[in-house]
């Protein structure tokens, strides 16, 4: 019977012992936000692209050979692609709409480009678009 009281005892003991030490630790919470901004930085062969948020200005982040520092994006806000003014001059060569236009067109066609909806029904391009750019095409020009 003593034996067990005694390894009772021991085992209350231990227990608050570690939870005293728990109860003292010191925790860390670090400050960190995202706000507000967004964008494209490159160098090299590396495209960074961001619109999640405004990082604060002036901490630099770096880790290996790569730096990022957040900032404050100056300006409005992003525009739209720039798109040829003729569509039957796809490639914004200057000259006669010809076979460059063609592949041009259908590159920009395949992978849903907004340049390439050459009837400006504003939806993804579509057969219509096809049939508006031959249209032109065909004609020669804008």
């Amino acid at each position: 019977m003593l034996n067990r009281i005694t390894l009772f005892l021991v085992a209350a003991i231990a227990a608050l012992a570690l939870s005293t030490g728990q109860a003292n630790a010191q925790f860390d919470l670090s400050w960190y936000t995202i706000d507000g901004g967004g964008g494209t930085s490159s160098g090299g062969s590396f495209a960074l692209s961001g619109t999640i948020g405004q990082h604060d200005a002036g901490q630099v982040m770096s880790g290996g050979s790569f730096t990022l520092q957040g900032g404050f994006w100056v300006g409005g806000g992003p525009t739209g692609p720039t798109c040829a003014p003729c569509p039957a001059d796809f490639n914004n060569s200057g000259g006669t709409p010809d076979d460059a236009d063609v592949d041009a067109f259908f590159t920009a066609w395949n992978m849903g480009d907004p340049c390439a909806d050459a009837n400006n029904s504003g939806g993804t391009p579509d057969d219509a678009d096809v049939d508006t750019f031959f249209t032109l095409w065909n004609a020669g020009g804008c």
